[in-house]
């Protein structure tokens, strides 16, 4: 993961203005990778403590230590699963004041900021505007939209935008070896929505067997048996990666449909070849072009917390009526 980071554009951003000795005294960090939130910001972390390479001794010791969330001049808030509090703001303030143990640096690392209410982000405003020297501050979030503006006018952004599927192939290849076979790391890559830590979920709970036998159930149920299936799939916490398959599924229906034995190197569900044979047997031409459009609007409705089992039915019924 810590190579996928530091070939980002905001890694190197970051560097440069480091060795330039041009930091701001605090940045916002918004990476939607929840599960490697906390190891992105570990790795910027040490960028801001310029430890990010071992050439001595004691930046490898840094390091180390920020790793361990147990460094003297670099604080992580809030503790645990917790979310940031008004308290841990108040706590923040105090510690602000204090002198660095080590350095002539002091960095606050918060996790997940979007997560705290306006009360505990009005509390830091001032802070974030007029630290006291050497106080830095590194703000991670999954989401920009409950990030107050004001927050937002006091940070400098650094953006991780969702990785490739290649990308993300190549990283569970490093972290797992030969523990799954490349067609598997590939297709969770596939419905993972740019993000490793949601691979990762997948491979290791064995979510992508799960899913993919409902997204094939779903395209193949009869009109009249939908409602029960759709009930029972509406209720998955794995919603994107669901659509993600249903995507992956109606792409390879559609190069069987148009190419016959031709699309072969190209499928990406090459295990499941007679069940994407059968799901173009059922589909015309058109239905399976909707169905990427009509699985992209899906997608969106989702983001806005529109109701799942709702989406998955009228996605299904509009691609079913394109079928003629």
């Amino acid at each position: 993961m810590q190579q996928l980071l530091q070939q980002t554009q905001s890694y190197t951003l970051l560097k440069s203005e480091g060795a330039e000795g041009r930091l701001s005294h605090a940045y916002l960090l918004h990476f939607a990778d929840a599960e490697n939130l906390r190891l992105a910001l570990k790795e910027f972390a040490k960028i801001l403590l310029d430890c990010d390479t071992s050439a001595t001794l004691s930046q490898k010791r840094r390091a180390n230590l920020i790793d361990e969330e147990n460094f003297s001049d670099c604080l992580f808030f809030p503790k645990g699963d917790k979310k940031l509090t008004v308290e841990d703001a108040e706590l923040i303030k105090e510690e602000s004041l204090l002198n660095p143990v080590e350095g002539d640096k002091k960095l606050f690392v918060v996790f997940d900021f979007a997560e705290a209410n306006q009360q505990t982000q009005n509390k830091l405003l001032k802070l974030l505007e007029e630290p006291p020297t050497g106080v830095f501050f590194l703000l991670g979030t999954t989401s920009i939209f409950p990030v107050l503006q004001t927050v937002l006018s006091r940070t400098n952004r650094l953006e991780i935008p969702p990785f490739t599927t290649e990308q993300i192939t190549a990283c569970l290849r490093r972290i797992y070896g030969n523990k799954f076979d490349e067609e598997t790391l590939s297709l969770c890559a596939s419905c993972a929505n740019g993000r490793v830590g949601q691979a990762q979920n997948l491979l290791e709970g064995g979510w992508y067997k799960i899913l993919l036998e409902q997204a094939f159930v779903l395209t193949r149920t009869p009109a009249f048996k939908l409602p029960q299936v759709i009930k029972t799939v509406g209720e998955t916490k794995y919603k994107r990666e669901l659509l993600s398959l249903l995507r992956l599924i109606f792409r390879d229906a559609l190069l069987l449909k148009t190419q016959g034995n031709r699309a072969n190197g190209r499928l990406l569900l090459r295990a499941q070849r007679e069940q994407i044979e059968e799901v173009a047997k059922d589909y015309a031409v058109p239905a399976l072009i909707y169905a990427q459009e009509g699985i992209s609007e899906a997608e969106k409705q989702v983001n806005f917390n529109a109701v799942f089992s709702q989406c998955i039915e009228i996605l299904i019924a509009k691609i079913r009526e394109k079928n003629i």
